[in-house]
């Protein structure tokens, strides 16, 4: 919890300082991120991604000339899975890191502030999660340790994220992320004869960028 405290109060820190750069993007961009994210659990007892959360954060940007950015996020994300024919919720709030490498194109010339941007970024990266609380419900019922279905869940998560960010002017746009995580998420298996279970997330947000 200490160093998610740290980490956010650097990316706020940077948020000021960016904020008061003079050229047109600054050597560093800072950028405010809310929106939901899409997600099932590969190893359950279902497909589809059919359970909606929460997916928000900040993100810190340094540029490498005029095309390339690698950014790092401080992300409050609800994962997890629904399992229709069984009335079973996998909730899975964690506290998330993602480092992506973007590049950068399009040139655009914004025209409130007379302003240069690059409309698109499309990059790839990882991440790592860390579970802060996780809740199973089974036909309106919270299971606990114990219960049948109830299911002990790793406390870290280390993935790999795809995604783009299109702006309609410098400061506002829209993120849309696939991701993938290359950990299982579990301490036990879901179900008998599968010993593993993967987060998949489709993320889609709206971005503000300083």
């Amino acid at each position: 919890m200490k160093t998610t405290i740290s980490l956010i109060a650097l990316l706020l820190f940077t948020l000021s300082w960016s904020h008061a750069q003079n050229d047109d993007e600054g050597r560093f961009t800072a950028t405010l991120l809310a929106g939901v994210c899409f997600s099932q659990i590969d190893g359950d007892e279902d497909a589809g991604f059919n359970k909606a959360g929460l997916n928000a954060g900040v993100r810190g940007g340094v540029r490498f000339g005029e095309a390339w950015e690698l950014c790092t996020e401080i992300i409050f994300s609800q994962k997890g899975s629904y399992i229709d024919l069984i009335g079973k919720t996998y909730h899975l709030d964690y506290a998330e890191v993602p480092v992506m490498f973007y590049y950068k194109d399009w040139k655009a010339k914004d025209k409130r502030t007379n302003r240069n941007f690059r409309r698109v970024m499309v990059g790839a990266g990882l991440y790592y999660a860390r579970l802060i609380d996780p809740r199973i419900r089974q036909f309106g019922r919270q299971l606990e340790p114990g219960d049948p279905g109830y299911v002990d869940l790793a406390p870290n998560e280390f993935g790999f994220a795809l995604g783009a960010n299109i702006f309609i002017t410098r400061q506002w746009g829209i993120n849309v992320r696939w991701s993938r995580s290359i950990t299982t998420i579990v301490d036990e298996p879901i179900r008998q004869g599968i010993g593993y279970a993967i987060n998949r997330t489709i993320i889609v947000r709206a971005l503000f960028r300083f």
